[in-house]
């Protein structure tokens, strides 16, 4: 999904009246995987503070990045609807379940509350929430404008936020009753989604019940026994180490050659690369793929010899890295913002760290000093130190 077309779904949840979700489901979770507490009802039946407060964990389970935080992945049995290969029991076919009940099947909810408390890894009380929501897409213009009286679709979904429970802070209190100070009761309060999912994808501005959008807000760590056992999909490595493993290849292909001056100019070509894709796709997640690495390696400077040990290291070391995701194309991969510099360009020895805005790279130089090989920045009336002016 595009960052608009998700843009699109979370901006349901800005008001009560905007949105059209018909039920609320949840379960309590304790940190010994008892369910506590189950919860069925009409969304329009809860007072409206908490609707708010619902909204409010919605929004933020549809927050973030796409390709760090929010990332598209395709289920590994996706068998024709209702075909006898389909297993309704975890996947796409339990999710179809979940969707089509409208919430309604108390049933096929408790056994996915089951499967998510088998495979979730969490140390403490947690709570499983789900909506189901339908949305009458708007008709778009040619120029992209929405028209409000022409639908082409009906979108059906549902929305999962796993969110955690955490014990209040102790204190004093005023109790209105008494009139008087007292110590505060501790109650586990719903803290904002730790991970979540939409089911299924709004690709297109349609329903795409091949894929699902994950959401988790780290980005260096994914459940993935949840990921494998529970929604079947192919699991996508963490963005930390995408960028870890960039790193690692970079350094590998370069090997001597790794001065500061190519790997700045890789860095500038990555980032150049990147707005050029994007001004192309306009609102499209951005990936890499072999040909259009290996363009930005040759544009700077890397000797065919170099060259050469890229070409055996690609499919090499992200086969590796995605071994556990087989029926994903590296192309499908390399989400561009996990190995591009966005904002900064960053320099560090064990004494110095140096961050340079990206857009001004061409400030730092090298030069030999004295028979010393130094980092060179130039000058500028603007200069400060610890935030005192200089000349």
């Amino acid at each position: 999904m595009t960052k608009k077309e998700i843009n699109e779904i979370k901006s349901l949840f800005d008001t009560i009246q905007d949105c059209g979700i018909s039920r609320l489901a949840g379960c309590y979770v304790d940190g010994d995987g008892n369910k506590v507490k189950t919860f069925n009802d009409s969304f329009l039946n809860l007072p409206e503070e908490e609707m708010y407060k619902y909204l409010e964990i919605f929004r933020k389970t549809l927050s973030g990045t796409p390709g760090k935080n929010l990332l598209d992945m395709s289920f590994v049995n996706s068998g024709e609807e209702n075909s006898d290969n389909l297993n309704t029991s975890y996947g796409k076919g339990m999710l179809q379940k979940i969707r089509k009940s409208e919430l309604k099947d108390e049933a096929v909810l408790e056994d996915f509350y089951d499967k998510v408390i088998e495979t979730y890894d969490y140390v403490g009380n947690y709570l499983i929430l789900l909506i189901h929501q339908t949305y009458d897409i708007p008709g778009m213009t040619t120029d992209g404008i929405e028209m409000d009286d022409s639908s082409d679709e009906i979108y059906s979904y549902i929305l999962c936020s796993i969110c955690p429970m955490k014990l209040t802070k102790p204190g004093l209190g005023f109790d209105d009753d008494l009139g008087e100070i007292h110590t505060l009761r501790q109650i586990f309060a719903v803290e904002l989604p730790d991970n979540g999912f939409l089911f299924p994808s709004f690709n297109d501005r349609s329903t795409d019940d091949n894929e699902v959008l994950y959401s988790s807000r780290k980005t260096d760590k994914l459940q993935e026994n949840f990921i494998e056992k529970v929604l079947d999909v192919t699991a996508t490595l963490p963005a930390k180490q995408q960028k870890e493993g960039f790193t690692e290849f970079v350094s590998d292909v370069l090997g001597e050659e790794s001065n500061i001056e190519t790997v700045l100019s890789i860095q500038e070509n990555l980032k150049e690369t990147v707005n050029n894709k994007k001004s192309e796709a306009e609102g499209e997640t951005i990936f890499f793929d072999k040909d259009s690495m290996r363009n930005v390696f040759e544009k700077s400077g890397v000797s065919e010899e170099r060259l050469e040990v890229f070409d055996k290291k690609f499919d090499q070391q992200f086969e590796k890295q995605f071994e556990n995701a087989p029926n994903i194309k590296v192309e499908e991969k390399l989400f561009a913002d996990n190995i591009a510099p966005v904002r900064n360009f960053e320099v560090r020895n064990k004494n110095m760290l140096l961050r340079v805005k990206s857009k001004h790279a061409d400030i730092i130089d090298t030069r030999v000093i004295d028979g010393k090989k130094c980092l060179v920045i130039e000058l500028t009336d603007d200069l400060t130190v610890n935030g005192i002016p200089v000349n």
